[in-house]
């Protein structure tokens, strides 16, 4: 920019201009290194963030690869596949159902009968170290301890006050449709009860029966009846017995309570 001469007729005036002009050109200038100096610390920043973006995207892939490599090496592996530990028990109709237990610290317990499909009467005892299931084709009660052990606990004969002897299979074979036995269900360790139509062999009505498991001595309990008995749960009572839709509880000494 031309400095005006002095002696110039309009020199004060062209002065000024140049005055103006020299301070906008400045103006123009701060302002622009300004801008120059925050596009630069953008494009760093930005150059920064791009990298670490790119080392992170290396990092995952190289993990992702690492898993995809140790999901193929377990879909190699054979599948653990469950252990289902049972006892078997063939029935008198020819199929067989397994005793299922489990084992925790040592100490086995039974917990069902499979297949559940079976629909084979069982129960298991309060503290899960015997059941008892019922085979209805031969109105047996077949008992099975955690060992593994079974055996048919099904009273054999029964003995009237007179002495009759009345045997199982021959009171079946003249009426395939008494009831010798039925339901079996724990009220203790020790002690099962199950209904029959014994001691009446003429009548229709229900009553129940405690076995006790050790000795084998079958009681009955006097005071129950009916044409319509069923044994319930378990409960701190006793043993839920309802008859004719009146509920009623049973203990191992055959003591009865409402």
């Amino acid at each position: 920019m031309v400095k005006p001469s002095i002696f110039s007729k309009d020199y004060e005036k062209k002065m000024r201009r140049r005055k103006k002009r020299i301070a906008f050109a400045a103006f123009v200038s701060i302002i622009l290194i300004i801008f120059a100096v925050i596009y630069s610390k953008n494009v760093f920043r930005n150059f920064g963030t791009n990298a670490n973006n790119t080392k992170n995207n290396v990092t995952s892939n190289k993990n992702e690869t690492k898993n995809l490599d140790i999901n193929k090496q377990e879909s190699k592996a054979p599948a653990k596949q469950e252990k289902i530990e049972g006892y078997p028990i063939q029935l008198s109709d020819g199929t067989t159902v397994n005793a299922i237990y489990e084992t925790k610290n040592n100490d086995k317990t039974f917990k069902n009968i499979s297949p559940a499909e079976s629909n084979i009467q069982y129960n298991i005892s309060p503290a899960g170290k015997n059941i008892v299931l019922f085979d209805s084709k031969v109105q047996s009660i077949i008992l099975m301890d955690i060992s593994g052990n079974k055996q048919d606990i099904t009273n054999p004969q029964y003995v009237s006050t007179s002495g009759t002897v009345i045997t199982k299979s021959s009171q079946l074979s003249a009426q395939p449709g008494y009831i010798w036995c039925s339901a079996p269900k724990f009220i203790d360790e020790d002690n099962i009860a199950y209904i029959s139509q014994l001691p009446w062999i003429g009548k229709t009505t229900k009553y129940v029966w405690i076995e006790n498991i050790k000795n084998k001595t079958h009681t009955w309990v006097q005071g129950i009846e009916g044409e319509d008995v069923k044994l319930d749960k378990l409960t701190d009572k006793g043993l839920t017995v309802i008859v004719d839709g009146k509920t009623i509880y049973l203990t191992s000494n055959g003591s009865i309570t409402e």
